[in-house]
């Protein structure tokens, strides 16, 4: 194992000859993409929809004992953290298959869930592998891939987040192999930005492999310090507040512009990233209101502290009037993509 972790086996194989080969399948899908494959691939054992994430939800789905010998996750991140928490509880082989790129779920051991509305992590599971049908996910919506940049570009606001922790001796202590990895994955990024925005064959294996280290590396730490911070944090308060759950990595993309205003990081350098990869992100295009923004931050530093989340700037810097009218204006510098680009 190196020092960041041991990377989940990823494949690049077809959709329809990965089911063929599992044989009896317990199939957790998305919808879009099944009701347009179902026809055309060989016929699971069952289907499980995933469209909620309360573990309540979750528990009953499970009690149901899903036919299969082999869980199979097939869409975004609900299918595939639904995938996980089924094999998680039943003990059965484990296989994810991505039809976008808009989340790192996929590679990642931690099974997320939702309780009251926020987010919670109940257990582990690794799968015996990743498959990656570049065909199937270049089909998506080109702003449902462009979107993986949120999981990544989330390094920013992480590192800064956790040195500032660090240095005070709050919470885990700096690793130096773990920084090194989220500023070469910054790097990389940007090198890779045009492959991104173009949705490219490359540009999918750059977000699906930075993905396999970013699950590796947070599974081998025992957490995700060094690409998980305050923009996660305002994503989270965001949906606990106002119910909607806007695409992952649009969210955390536009969370990253506002939380490195308040950082003082550099938030031109990330906006113009973000906008590079073509991104969607302006608030108007992912449906942020105002009056939900400003909400948000009034409530965010009360929200990390009893959710027991992380230290970061949220707990350091005044998040008043004049800082939120400067976040504010951060993210809506960024371009407009549209709502179905």
């Amino acid at each position: 194992m190196s020092e960041i972790g041991d990377p989940f086996l990823l494949v690049e194989a077809s959709l329809a000859d990965t089911l063929e080969d599992l044989g009896r399948v317990a199939l957790v899908v998305n919808d879009p993409p099944w009701s347009l494959l179902e026809k055309t691939l060989p016929e699971p054992s069952s289907v499980v929809a995933a469209w909620n994430m309360d573990l309540a939800h979750l528990e009953t789905v499970a009690s149901g004992d899903p036919e299969g010998d082999v869980v199979v996750g097939l869409g975004g991140g609900t299918a595939m953290d639904t995938a996980k928490f089924l094999a998680w509880k039943s003990g059965r082989r484990l296989v994810q298959i991505p039809s976008i790129t808009s989340v790192d779920a996929g590679f990642t051991d931690a099974i997320g869930v939702r309780v009251d509305g926020n987010v919670r992590y109940v257990g582990t599971v690794r799968p015996e592998k990743v498959v990656l049908d570049l065909d199937l996910v270049r089909s998506a919506p080109v702003h449902l891939n462009r979107a993986g940049v949120g999981d990544i570009v989330s390094c920013a606001t992480g590192l800064f987040d956790w040195r500032l922790a660090s240095g005070k001796g709050i919470g885990h202590p700096w690793d130096a192999p773990l920084a090194r990895l989220g500023e070469t994955l910054l790097a990389d990024l940007a090198a890779h930005r045009d492959e991104i925005a173009s949705v490219s064959p490359d540009g999918v294996r750059f977000l699906a492999q930075s993905y396999r280290l970013i699950g590796a590396a947070c599974a081998h730490a025992g957490h995700s310090r060094f690409e998980e911070g305050s923009e996660h944090f305002w994503a989270y308060a965001y949906e606990w507040l106002t119910g909607a759950h806007p695409v992952h990595g649009e969210i955390i993309a536009c969370a990253v512009v506002a939380m490195t205003e308040i950082q003082g990081n550099g938030p031109e350098r990330w906006r113009d990233l973000i906008a590079a990869c073509g991104v969607r992100a302006h608030p108007d295009d992912i449906g942020i209101a105002r009056v939900d923004f400003d909400r948000t931050f009034s409530v965010l530093k009360d929200y990390v502290r009893t959710q027991g989340l992380d230290h970061s700037i949220i707990d350091e810097h005044p998040l008043d009037s004049r800082a939120v009218e400067k976040a504010w204006a951060a993210v809506c510098s960024l371009p407009r993509k549209g709502g179905t680009r």
